[in-house]
């Protein structure tokens, strides 16, 4: 159920709804709102539900004394600061997901050499694990499950050597693996250079992929365009018949060997790029159906590409607009004025920046929508439960600065939001693909990602923009088991909660949907 301030404080920001334009995305301030201030974060954060009450919560580290403290809301709208951990180093990632299947999100963090730190959460606590071997110079991370089997593995991108695979045991402890995915696509180089990394069905083919984002700090410069720690990575997952029919009661021991699924492609899908990239994401931009790529770079522009359903690109970047990016860190696509078309934020070595998409492939800079001072990284999510993304964001290292919650301003657009919970999948629903299905035939899709960017990981609830109708035909959701959910003609304006079925040849639990408000 709703708690009483979020339903007053809908009432109250509807009032009034046509005084802001639908051309336009504008956030407030609510600094007031946070507890524990000044509060200085570092650039990893996340904006998650962790204690399971259907709200998102902010978790962050503190850039001076590596503390780990979640920031929960209270009924009134305020949110109070509980510390979890202190760090051993910065925390350059943070990826939070259901790792043990037990219903509760946990935390896993990773730096300077420093092991991952896993916090299982219990509840009314955490309980810590190491994974101390191999150690790596962390950059993003992501939990994905790699070898589908229904449980969440941790990918970590290596600054300084090969990328890292830890295959989860079926009960949520990790043990390092090596031959899944072979990424010495060059065996000359030393594959270090690794920041970004996003998991993505790119060519429509119901199984995940995944992009690479380098920028070697040991390859700057024109000179070294061709060196290939600069150079982007696509891997295609070749394993098009999906896994499906598997149930939950396995032994342990069962398990799937991934090694040989994916190849190493990314000039025959016109992504091989070497503008030393930061990060990368993919959304639908024009909602035909597939996910196009964002890539943030520092010696040449932020990209914008366009996918032709197939997974083959086209670089879009002078048509889209999008230009005077300042060598980003952190950037990804979400509709913040849920006109249906997603949007772009990026953030770096300038002022965030919010692009808002015209729905013709362009996009308009929303002018000092997020402040007007640099804003590096950021996590996005519903934190005052109304239906339109907000922002958490940070300015480090500057010591002066304190981190800032943008709450975004609702203009009449409708919505729906979905938090997936999977059972023969894993329980965060990662690798589902949603599609809702407007009255008027519009087709919008989200894929639910566990860790994306540089380090952050935004809320695992789907917001969808419906534009000015309220009316949806449908929703589909693809499990990753292959399982497939459908809701016909679901009121807008409400979020909800969507349970995988479990069918097998002789009987299907029915669709379970849970609605929130």
């Amino acid at each position: 159920m709703r708690h009483p301030f979020f339903t007053l404080l809908f009432a109250l920001l509807t009032v009034g709804i046509g005084q802001r334009a639908y051309g336009q995305i504008s956030f407030t301030n609510a600094n007031d709102k946070l507890s524990n201030r000044p509060f200085v974060g570092f650039l990893s954060k996340a904006v998650v539900d962790v204690n399971g009450d259907g709200l998102d919560d902010i978790i962050r580290v503190n850039s001076k004394t590596n503390e780990l403290s979640i920031l929960y809301p209270s009924p009134q709208g305020d949110f109070s600061s509980t510390l979890i951990s202190k760090l051993k180093v910065q925390a350059i990632s943070t990826t939070v997901g259901d790792v043990n299947k037990d219903g509760r999100n946990d935390i896993l963090t990773g730096g300077f050499y420093d092991g991952i730190t896993v916090l299982y959460n219990q509840g009314n606590s955490f309980s810590s694990d190491t994974l101390k071997s191999p150690t790596v110079w962390m950059q993003a991370a992501n939990l994905v499950d790699i070898n589908n089997d229904g449980w969440l593995d941790y990918f970590a991108c290596h600054d300084k050597g090969l990328n890292q695979i830890w295959k989860n045991d079926r009960t949520g402890k990790f043990s390092p693996v090596t031959n899944w995915i072979d990424m010495r696509s060059v065996p000359t180089s030393d594959n270090s250079g690794n920041y970004g990394s996003v998991w993505s069905d790119i060519d429509n083919d119901g199984d995940l992929d995944l992009y690479l984002a380098k920028c070697s700090m040991l390859a700057m410069g024109p000179a070294n365009a061709g060196d290939p720690r600069r150079i982007n990575q696509l891997f295609i997952n070749h394993t098009y018949d999906r896994i499906s029919n598997l149930t939950i009661n396995n032994s342990a021991k069962f398990s799937l060997d991934p090694t040989g699924w994916f190849t190493e492609e990314a000039a025959a899908h016109n992504v091989k790029i070497s503008g030393q990239s930061w990060t990368a994401d993919f959304a639908d931009i024009d909602n035909d159906g597939d996910q196009d790529l964002l890539v943030t770079n520092h010696e040449l522009p932020t990209m914008l590409l366009e996918n032709d359903g197939t997974g083959h690109f086209t670089d879009i970047t002078t048509q889209s607009g999008i230009t005077g990016v300042v060598d980003p860190l952190q950037g990804i696509m979400r509709d913040f004025d849920n006109d249906g078309y997603v949007d772009v934020v990026l953030s770096g070595d300038m002022v965030g920046q919010v692009w808002r998409n015209n729905g013709d492939k362009t996009f308009t800079l929303q002018t000092n929508a997020l402040g007007t001072i640099k804003t590096t990284s950021f996590a996005v999510g519903d934190l005052n439960h109304d239906g339109f993304l907000d922002v958490y964001t940070s300015h480090y290292p500057r010591a002066d600065a304190e981190d800032d919650l943008w709450l975004n301003q609702p203009n009449g657009n409708h919505y729906v939001g979905i938090t997936l919970q999977g059972i023969q999948s894993n329980t965060n629903g990662v690798g589902a693909k949603i599609v809702v299905y407007r009255s008027d035939g519009v087709r919008l899709v989200r894929e639910v990602r566990a860790g994306e960017s540089y380090g952050i990981t935004n809320s695992y609830t789907q917001l969808i923009g419906l534009g000015p109708s309220a009316s949806i035909n449908r929703i589909e959701v693809q499990w990753p088991s292959g399982q497939r959910s459908l809701l016909q003609q679901p009121v807008a304006d409400q979020y909800m909660v969507i349970t995988e079925p479990i069918c097998s040849l002789s009987r299907c639990i029915p669709l379970q949907v849970t609605l929130v408000r």
